[in-house]
C-alpha cells in the first residue's frame, strides 16, 4: 500500500492516486507489508524493459518508509525503484536505512546499493556499513554503538546479518583505535554473533586471533554450567527454575582472567527479554520481560569428578502488592561426597591407605549419611511486624565446598584453560561459615480508639525476639584422634556447630501518653462540602481576570479545572475578600499563652539468656540441651513522669521528669563455674546491678527577648539532675544488702548536676553578633564560675574563656581555669588569614600553649610555643631531657603548596601544569631534628589524547648543620655547612678528577636526599587506555647476616585497558627487580 505525504504537482498527485486505486485489491488481500512514500523530487511509473513487469521509480532525496506487524524500516537514496510485483526494492545513491522495533533496539545501514525484499526484508548490501544501538542484548558502554563494515553483506527473513570480509568496532572514527577483522561474521537475532578467521587489532597491530567463535544467547532450560578445579576435579552444575526467571548475570569483577572476564562481561546481555521454550531451549525473544525476576523456585544437581554429586531445591516468594508477606525465603541441599585429600602437591580421591572415604555429617548427635544445608527466612509485615531467619549447616565447610556455583555456562574460561590452582595445602577460611544464628523478631504497635487518646498516644511491642547462636569446635574424642592423620586434616567431619548461647526470650514494651494537657485539644467534627447538582454560573463581568483567563479549551482542560475548584473558591467575585485584605508580614511570630503538659512513658524489658560451654564437648554427640553453663535475666522497668510548663514559649520554658528504674538481674543457674570464687564474682556482678533508683531532672529557662530579632538568642537557663533515691550495694555474696540512700540536697553525689547561666547575645547581621556566658555551679556541687565572650565582625572573630572553681569540698579556696583565648582576622575573600590561640595557667601562673598562624594564598607560616620537657645536647649521649618543663618554642615552619595552576596554548590543546608542595620545619627544643621536604612536579597534556607527568620528592634531615655555628650547638652535625656547596654536591656524579666517581662520595655526604623519582605516562586511546610509570625509592633492605643495605631497583607498572570493557586489560609490573605479569 503506497501514501504520498507531500505535494510534488498536480499530474504527480494525480499519478499516484490513480496508482492507488489501481492496486487497491492486491493491496487489501493481503496487509503484511505497508509502504509509504514520504517525500521524492521525481517520481513515474514505467515497464521493465527485461520482465515488463509494473515499476515505480523515485529520484532526488528519496524518502519511504517499510511497515511490516511490529517493525518499522525508513529509507533514504538518491534514487529507488520498486517492483510491486516481486516486492524488490533497489536503492543506489547515498543509501541509509533506518529499522526500529517495539522492543526500543535500531539498527542503521549506509550502503552504496541495496537490494531489499520488502515483504520479507531480505535484502544484499554493497559496500556498507550497519550501526546497532545497545538494546540490551549486549552489555555495551552507555552510549556505545556497535559497528560493523563490510564489502557486501546480506539480511535474511528471520533477521540474521552475514557479512564477508567486514571489521567490527564500537569506536566511530573514521581509522578506528580498534576493531576485530573477520572473513566471515554474523549477526543473529536475539543479540548472537559469530566469527569465523577474526583477529582483533588495536590500531594496527593485532592482539588476539579467533579462528572460529560463536556465542548463543538462548539458554538450556537446566542451565549447566562446567568447569575445571584443582580440589573438585571436573565439575558439572545444573539450575533449573520450576517458577521464575534466572536474574541477569552480573559483571564479573573478581575473575582470575581479566582478558577473559573482560569479553564474557561485554557478551552478557543487560535486560532480560521475553522467553519462548521449545523442547530443552529457551529462546530469547526480541520483547523485554515484563514480570518480576526476584521471585523464583529452582532445583539444583551438580556433579564433582573428586568429590561427588550435590541436590538441591530453593526458592523466594516476593510479592509485588501484598500488605501482609514482604518475602518468603526457602531451601534445602544435600550433598553425597567423599573426602578430599591432598598428597604429593596434588589433589587425589583416595587416602593413605588407598581407600575413598565416604562424608557423613552429625548435627547435634544427628548423624546423616550426607552433608547439607537448609535455610528459612521470612519477613511479614501485617498485622505484626516479623523476621525470621534460620540457616543450618551440617559442617563449616560446606559453604566453602559448594557455593561456589554458577547458572551461567563460563566456557571461554574452560577453552582457555583458566582453572583454578592451589600451590599447597594451606587452608583458606574466609571461605568457612564458623558461625550462623536462628534469629526470630517481631513487633507490633496497638491501634488505639480516638477515645484512649492523648491518655493513652503509643502501645507497642517494640521488640520481641528470640535467637540460638552456633560456634564450631573442631572434634577431639577418642575416635578421630585415633583416625588416619590425613583423615583427620581433610575431613569435613573434624569440626562441628554446636549452640554455644540461647536467648530464648527478649521483650521490650512500650506505652506513654499525656495525663493533662492546657489549652485542651479541641475536635471539631468534620463535615464534607455540599454539592450542587447544577454548577453555579457566574456572570462574565462578575469574573476575576484568573478565570477568564483559565477558561477551558477542551475537555482536559475542563476535567483539571474543576479539580481544582477547591482552591479556586476565592476569586468568585472579581473583589474578593483576600485581594482586599492586607498581606501579612513574614516575620510575624504566633505568641502563645500558657500551655502545659504532663505526659508520662513506661518502657519494661526482659531478656533471658542460655550459655554452654564447649570445653567439654570433644564430638557433635556431647552436646545435651539441658547441661547449661550458666542462665540469666534481667528485669528493666524505666518509667519516666514529665511535666512541661510554657509561658509565651520560649519566652519561659520548664521542663521536669521523674524517672524511676528498677533493675532487677540474676544467674540461676551456674553449673559452669567449678570455683566457689568465679560463682561469687558473678553473683556479686548480679547484685551490684540491682537498681532502685529514681531521678529527677529539671530543665527551666527565661528568654526576655525571645521576639526580639537582635537579642532573641540571650537566655536565663537552670540545669539540675538529682538522685532523689540511689541504690547502694553493701554486702558481700554470702550476705547480699543494699542501702537505699534518700535524697540529700546537700550532697554532690545526690545532686550530681546544679548549673545556672546567663547569656546575653545581639545579632545585627550575619557579619556583626556578640555574646557573653556566665555559667555556675550550684550548691552542692563544688563552686565554679565560667565566663565566655565571642565577638565577630566582618573582618575578625574574637573568643576567650576564663573561669575559677572551688579546689575541693574541705577548703574555701578557689583555683583558676585555664585561660583559653583565640582570634582570627581574614581579609581578600579569606587570601588572606591570620589566626591566633593561646592557653594559659592562671593557678600555676604560666603560658601552656600558643600558635601563630599567617596564610597567604598558597604561603602558610606557623610559629607554635609550648609548655614541654628541654632538653639538652651532650656530645657522646646525644640530646638528653631536662627534668623541668618549661615554656619554649616549639616549633617553627614554612610551607608552601601551589593550587593547581594550568597554562594552555594553542587553542587550549596542549596544557602544562606545574605543581610544588614545599616546607621547611625548624625543631626549636631539638634543632637537629630540622627538616626540609621539596616535592615539585609537572604535568604535560595534549588534548585528552596524552599526558606526561614528572614527580619528585627530596628530604634534607641535617639543615641545621647549614647555620649551627651561629648557634650554641657549634659542630653538632659533621658534614658540608654551606647549604649551596652541599645542594651542588647532591647533583656531584663526578670527583677525584673523573668524570663519574664511582664511590660516590660527594652525593652520600650531601643532606639532600631524592626519596623518590617518579615518571608516568597516560596514552588516551578513543576508548583505551596506556598507563606506564616508573618510580624510584631506595629501600633499606635487611640481608640474611643482618647486615643492612640500599636497595635502588625501579618500581615499573605499564597497563593497558578498554573503556567497554574495563576488565579487558594487561598489566605489567616490574616490583624492584621482580617481573610480574597481570
Amino acid at each position: 500500500m503506497f501514501f504520498c505525504l507531500s505535494s510534488f504537482g498536480k499530474r504527480t498527485a494525480f499519478f499516484l492516486l490513480a496508482l492507488f486505486f489501481l492496486f487497491k485489491p492486491a493491496f487489501s488481500q493481503s496487509e503484511v507489508t505497508v509502504v509509504t512514500i514520504i517525500s521524492a523530487n521525481y517520481s513515474e511509473y514505467k515497464k521493465n524493459e527485461n520482465t515488463s513487469e509494473d515499476e515505480i521509480h523515485l529520484s532526488g532525496n528519496v524518502k519511504l518508509s517499510v511497515e511490516k506487524e511490529k517493525s518499522k524500516t525508513e529509507i533514504k537514496a538518491d534514487d529507488v525503484t520498486f517492483n510491486r510485483s516481486t516486492q524488490m526494492l533497489y536503492a543506489k545513491g547515498n543509501v541509509r536505512i533506518l529499522k526500529s522495533g517495539t522492543s526500543g533496539d535500531e539498527q542503521e545501514i549506509s550502503a552504496s546499493t541495496v537490494l531489499l525484499n520488502t515483504g520479507t526484508l531480505e535484502g544484499v548490501f554493497d559496500n556498507g556499513r550497519i550501526f546497532n544501538a545497545g538494546n540490551g542484548a549486549l552489555s555495551l558502554p552507555s552510549g556505545s554503538t556497535m559497528i560493523v563494515a563490510s564489502e557486501i553483506f546480506g539480511r535474511d527473513s528471520s533477521g540474521s546479518v552475514a557479512f564477508k570480509n567486514a571489521a567490527l568496532t564500537f569506536c566511530d572514527d573514521e581509522d578506528p583505535h580498534w576493531k576485530v577483522k573477520a572473513s566471515r561474521i554474523w549477526l543473529l537475532p536475539g543479540g548472537e554473533f559469530a566469527f569465523l578467521n577474526a583477529v582483533v587489532y588495536v590500531g594496527k597491530f593485532p592482539v588476539l586471533y579467533l579462528p572460529a567463535f560463536y556465542y548463543p544467547k538462548d539458554e538450556l532450560l537446566f542451565n549447566p554450567a562446567f568447569g575445571y578445579d584443582e580440589r573438585f576435579g571436573y565439575y558439572f552444575q545444573t539450575t533449573t527454575y520450576l517458577l521464575g526467571r534466572k536474574p541477569l548475570q552480573e559483571a564479573d569483577s573478581s575473575s582470575d582472567d581479566n582478558l577473559a572476564a573482560g569479553i564474557f562481561n561485554f557478551m552478557r546481555p543487560s535486560t532480560l527479554k521475553e522467553q519462548k521454550r521449545e523442547g530443552l531451549v529457551l529462546h530469547n525473544l526480541d520483547e523485554d520481560f515484563k514480570g518480576d525476576p526476584s521471585s523464583y523456585l529452582k532445583f539444583t544437581a551438580d556433579y564433582y569428578a573428586n568429590m561427588g554429586f550435590a541436590t538441591g531445591l530453593s526458592g523466594i516468594y516476593k510479592p509485588s502488592s501484598s500488605d501482609y508477606i514482604s518475602s518468603i525465603e526457602a531451601g534445602t541441599q544435600l550433598a553425597f561426597t567423599n573426602t578430599v585429600f591432598y598428597s604429593g602437591g596434588k589433589y587425589t580421591l583416595y587416602s593413605s591407605a588407598g581407600k575413598i572415604e565416604k562424608d557423613k555429617s552429625n548435627f547435634l548427635g544427628i548423624e546423616s549419611p550426607f552433608r547439607y544445608k537448609g535455610l528459612l527466612k521470612a519477613s511479614i509485615k501485617k498485622p505484626f511486624s516479623l523476621t525470621l531467619s534460620m540457616p543450618v549447616y551440617s559442617d563449616p565447610f560446606f559453604t566453602e565446598d559448594f557455593e561456589k556455583r554458577s547458572e551461567y555456562l563460563d566456557w571461554i574460561n574452560f577453552l582457555l584453560g583458566q582453572t583454578k590452582t592451589d600451590d599447597n595445602d594451606t587452608e583458606d577460611t574466609s571461605a568457612q561459615t564458623s558461625s550462623f544464628e536462628w534469629t526470630a523478631n517481631a513487633s507490633y504497635s496497638v491501634p488505639l480508639p480516638d477515645f484512649v487518646k492523648p491518655f493513652i498516644s503509643t502501645l507497642s511491642i517494640t521488640n520481641l525476639s528470640a535467637d540460638i547462636s552456633f560456634d564450631s569446635k573442631s572434634r577431639t574424642d577418642s575416635d578421630f584422634s585415633s583416625a588416619a592423620f590425613d583423615w583427620r586434616t581433610y575431613s569435613p567431619e573434624r569440626s562441628f556447630f554446636y549452640p554455644s548461647q540461647v536467648v530464648p526470650f527478649k521483650i521490650a514494651a512500650k506505652i506513654e501518653g499525656t495525663i493533662f494537657k492546657y489549652p485542651f485539644e479541641k475536635n471539631y467534627e468534620k463535615f464534607d462540602s455540599p454539592s450542587f447538582p447544577i454548577e453555579l454560573e457566574i456572570p462574565e463581568e462578575l469574573k476575576s481576570q484568573k478565570q477568564k483567563e483559565s477558561i477551558p479549551e477542551n475537555s482536559e482542560e475542563k476535567d483539571e479545572q474543576q479539580r481544582k475548584s477547591d482552591e479556586e473558591k476565592d476569586d468568585v467575585l472579581a473583589f474578593s475578600i483576600q485581594e482586599l485584605a492586607p498581606k501579612q508580614k513574614e516575620n510575624i511570630v504566633d505568641i502563645k499563652g500558657i500551655e502545659y503538659k504532663l505526659g508520662y512513658s513506661i518502657v519494661p524489658q526482659f531478656t533471658s539468656q542460655i550459655n554452654y560451654n564447649s570445653s567439654d564437648l570433644l564430638e557433635p554427640s556431647d552436646f545435651e540441651w539441658g547441661n547449661f553453663y550458666s542462665t540469666y535475666y534481667q528485669i528493666k522497668v524505666p518509667a519516666t513522669i514529665s511535666s512541661e510548663l510554657g509561658f509565651r514559649n520560649p519566652f519561659v520554658y520548664s521542663k521536669n521528669d521523674f524517672t524511676f528504674n528498677p533493675v532487677y538481674q540474676s544467674h540461676p543457674n551456674l553449673d559452669g563455674y567449678t570455683s566457689e570464687t568465679s560463682k561469687n564474682s558473678v553473683k556479686l556482678s548480679d547484685y551490684k546491678a540491682k537498681k532502685m533508683d529514681l531521678v529527677n531532672d529539671n530543665n527551666f529557662s527565661i528568654n526576655p527577648f525571645a521576639y526580639s530579632d537582635i537579642f532573641k538568642d540571650s537566655s536565663i537557663a537552670w540545669k539540675s539532675s538529682i538522685k532523689i533515691i540511689k541504690t547502694e550495694f553493701i554486702g558481700d555474696a554470702e550476705k547480699p544488702e543494699w542501702e537505699y540512700a534518700v535524697m540529700k540536697l546537700t550532697d554532690e553525689e545526690t545532686v550530681t548536676s546544679h548549673t545556672v547561666s546567663a547569656k546575653l547575645a545581639a545579632k545585627e547581621t550575619d557579619d556583626f553578633s556578640q555574646s557573653l556566658t556566665l555559667t555556675s555551679n550550684l550548691p552542692p556541687q563544688l563552686d565554679e564560675y565560667t565566663f565566655n565572650a565571642a565577638f565577630s565582625f566582618p573582618y575578625a572573630s574574637l573568643s576567650a574563656e576564663v573561669g575559677i572553681k572551688q579546689e575541693n569540698e574541705d577548703t574555701d579556696n578557689f583555683v583558676w581555669n585555664p585561660f583559653k583565648q583565640s582570634a582570627t582576622l581574614k581579609f581578600f575573600n579569606g587570601k588572606l588569614l591570620f589566626s591566633e590561640s593561646f592557653n594559659y595557667e592562671m593557678e600555676e601562673k604560666r603560658s601552656d600553649s600558643m600558635k601563630l598562624s599567617f596564610s597567604w594564598n598558597d604561603f602558610q607560616l606557623s610559629y607554635i610555643m609550648q609548655y614541654t620537657t628541654c632538653y639538652y645536647f651532650d656530645s657522646s649521649e646525644g640530646w638528653v631531657a631536662k627534668e623541668d618543663k618549661d615554656f619554649v618554642p616549639y616549633t617553627l615552619s614554612l610551607a608552601y603548596s601551589t593550587s593547581g595552576k594550568n597554562f594552555k596554548y594553542w587553542k587550549k590543546r596542549i596544557t602544562w601544569a606545574p605543581s610544588l608542595t614545599a616546607g621547611i620545619v625548624y625543631d626549636c627544643v631539638r634543632p637537629t631534628n630540622s627538616y626540609f621536604r621539596f616535592v615539585p612536579s609537572l604535568t604535560f597534556k595534549i588534548h585528552d589524547a596524552f599526558e606526561l607527568s614528572f614527580s619528585a620528592e627530596t628530604q634534607n634531615n641535617v639543615i641545621f648543620r647549614y647555620f649551627q655555628r651561629f648557634t650554641k650547638y657549634d659542630n653538632v652535625i659533621s658534614g658540608e655547612e654551606n647549604m649551596f656547596v652541599d645542594l651542588w654536591n647532591s647533583f656531584a656524579f663526578w670527583g677525584d678528577g673523573q668524570f663519574y666517581d664511582s664511590d660516590q662520595l660527594n652525593r652520600r655526604s650531601s643532606g639532600f636526599k631524592l626519596k623518590t623519582l617518579k615518571v608516568s605516562i597516560t596514552r588516551n586511546l578513543h576508548d583505551w587506555d596506556m598507563t606506564g610509570s616508573i618510580s624510584f625509592k631506595p629501600r633499606l633492605v635487611t640481608n640474611g647476616s643482618g647486615s643492612k643495605t640500599y636497595d635502588y631497583h625501579p618500581y615499573i607498572t605499564f597497563a593497558i585497558s578498554w573503556h567497554p570493557m574495563p576488565s579487558f586489560k594487561t598489566e605489567l609490573i616490574d616490583e624492584y627487580g621482580e617481573w610480574q605479569l597481570q
